[in-house]
């Protein structure tokens, strides 16, 4: 009857997988959540990711979304942001979750198990040189 018990017990229990999650942006990410997709609470952050650092969380396995934020930074002197990104993942197996900035996309996102989750990061409010084809020649003197 106790090993009847001990099994139904372990059948009901929640299979549990390995995320590593790993920062390819120029930025310390400061916090990272991980929950069930679509739910209200996200708890409180699981950690904190310096430039090209990564770590590993166990999670249960089933629908999930990581949700990164970003260290606030300054993009010019009128602009500054802190940014986030998330992805859903449905978690069956040991997976990877690379956070990367849009327009630097690494190249194990082609590989079977990793997720990517990109930073839409805002655009320079700042006039930037006017390129030579609008302008023209320079003028002769």
């Amino acid at each position: 009857m106790r090993t009847l018990l001990l099994l139904a017990v372990a059948a009901c229990s929640a299979h549990v997988q390995t995320v590593q999650l790993v920062n390819r942006t120029p930025r310390a990410i400061e916090e990272v959540y991980i929950y069930p997709t679509g739910a209200a609470d996200h708890g409180k952050s699981r950690l904190s990711l310096q430039p090209n650092a990564s770590a590993s969380v166990q999670v249960p396995q089933g629908n999930i979304e990581v949700m990164a934020v970003s260290e606030k930074f300054q993009l010019d002197s009128h602009t500054r942001d802190r940014p986030s990104a998330n992805v859903d993942v449905e978690l069956k197996a040991p997976a990877q979750v690379v956070f990367y900035d849009d327009g630097t996309k690494p190249g194990e996102l082609g590989r079977p198990g990793v997720f990517g989750c990109v930073f839409q990061l805002p655009k320079s409010n700042m006039p930037g040189p006017v390129p030579a084809e609008i302008v023209g020649p320079p003028k002769p003197e």
